[in-house]
């Protein structure tokens, strides 16, 4: 989220559910990646706004941590350009098993 608002300006969030697993997908309204850059940009260190300048970015380790991060549970980070800006998409597995699920209580 904080790359779709720094770069495309703003971030639509939709989280699904199915039987395969769940899917968080942001979409902004910014440049893109291009496409000969998608896969890289999930690489250590990599920027691709190059000006180092720390109020235009981090150092490049956001993408890969996610990545590294829903892949060890299963999951995946996917990146895709739309006409209209970039969609990411944090893909993860169902949990083995049964769900218990919790209900809420509301109070007044």
């Amino acid at each position: 989220m904080e790359n779709a608002l720094r770069y495309g300006k703003q971030a639509r969030v939709s989280i699904t559910s199915s039987e395969a697993g769940v899917n968080i997908q942001i979409d902004d309204s910014g440049p893109g990646i291009p496409e000969s850059e998608i896969e890289r940009v999930f690489l250590p260190f990599v920027r691709l706004e190059e000006s180092r300048n720390a109020n235009t970015g981090g150092i490049g380790l956001g993408l890969a941590i996610a990545r590294n991060i829903a892949r060890a549970h299963g999951g995946d980070v996917l990146l895709n350009n739309r006409p209209e800006g970039l969609r990411a998409i944090l893909h993860l597995p169902p949990i083995p098993g049964e769900l218990t699920q919790h209900a809420v209580a509301e109070t007044a």
